[in-house]
């Protein structure tokens, strides 16, 4: 997981290292898609308190976990 900070708000966010291909990369590709970026939900919501991505519960709370230790570590 990466974010990128201006001052103490989360401006950018990006999940690294996720399944590439098939049904796994699929689902990962949905979590990016809601979460990720400067228009995602991480930046809108400030938080790694996100609604889960429908048919991608294990790889929306992975990606969870990760934001949050993110978010302790900056």
């Amino acid at each position: 997981m990466q974010i990128t900070l201006s001052g103490s708000r989360i401006v950018d966010a990006t999940g690294l290292d996720m399944p590439v291909g098939g049904q796994e990369g699929q689902r990962a590709d949905d979590v990016q898609a809601r979460y990720s970026g400067s228009s995602g939900e991480v930046v809108a919501k400030q938080s790694a308190n996100l609604n889960t991505v429908s048919g991608a519960t294990y790889t929306s709370t992975a990606y969870k976990q990760s934001l949050q230790a993110a978010i302790d570590k900056a």
